[in-house]
This record gives C-alpha cells, sequence and structure tokens, in this order.
C-alpha cells in the first residue's frame, strides 16, 4: 500500500474534526444543560455530594474531559497534516511557522509527530478508522 497523499491525509484529517466537532457539540449541549439543572439544584439544602451522586452518568467533568481529548486530538493530527500539505507544497518551516502562530521548532514536532501517526498506517500495521 503506498502513502497517501499529503492533500489526502489533510482531507482525512478534515473529515475527523469535524466529526470530533459534532461530537462534541453533542457532548457540549449535555454539560450545559447538566450545568443548568444542578445550578438550579445547589441552591437547596441538599449537600453537593447527593447532587453530584445523583447526577447519571456520564457525569460533567466526564463530558468536559471527552470534549478536551477530542479535540487534542483531531487537533494534533489535523495540524499536523496542514503542516505536511504545506510543506509539500513548497512553503519553509518559517512560512509555515507564521502561519500558525507558533515557531519554527514547533513546526518541525507537528512534521515529525505527523509522519510517526502516518508511517504505520502506510505499512498496514495500524487501522486508525
Amino acid at each position: 500500500m503506498t502513502e497517501a497523499e499529503p492533500r489526502d491525509r489533510l482531507a482525512a484529517a478534515l473529515v475527523e474534526m469535524a466529526g470530533a466537532a459534532d461530537d462534541n457539540i453533542q457532548r457540549s449541549d449535555a454539560i450545559r444543560g447538566r450545568a443548568l439543572r444542578l445550578l438550579e439544584q445547589i441552591d437547596g439544602d441538599v449537600p453537593l455530594a447527593d447532587l453530584m451522586r445523583r447526577e447519571s452518568g456520564p457525569r460533567i467533568v466526564e463530558l468536559l474531559s471527552a470534549n478536551l481529548a477530542t479535540l487534542s486530538e483531531a487537533g494534533a493530527t489535523l495540524r499536523g497534516t496542514q503542516a505536511e500539505a504545506l510543506r509539500a507544497e513548497g512553503l519553509t518551516m518559517e512560512q509555515i511557522a507564521d502561519l500558525f502562530g507558533v515557531t519554527r521548532q514547533r513546526v518541525s514536532a507537528l512534521l515529525q509527530a505527523s509522519r510517526s501517526r502516518a508511517a504505520p498506517n502506510a505499512r498496514g500495521d495500524i487501522d486508525r478508522t
């Protein structure tokens, strides 16, 4: 199996990011609803620990953690594949760093991480779908 072109990997990363955003929207709606319910209940005499024990899972803190993890994973893939695609178009690491608002060293790290993520897929070792 041949390695996917940078634009193909970027397209896949964009699809992944859109899906991650959709997942986060759903969790964010649940977080909002639970936060508003808890806000209504904290003025009463019931201890906070009891209110939190009553909350059905996943709890607010679990939903928040899931949102952060989802964005972090999809974002890392997207940044790396964007950097690769720009590099393939001939941009220097300095130019990419300027576009991303980071240092050249950070772009180098993004490119290395992206190549590491792509390499197992190119060999067929890992199916990340």
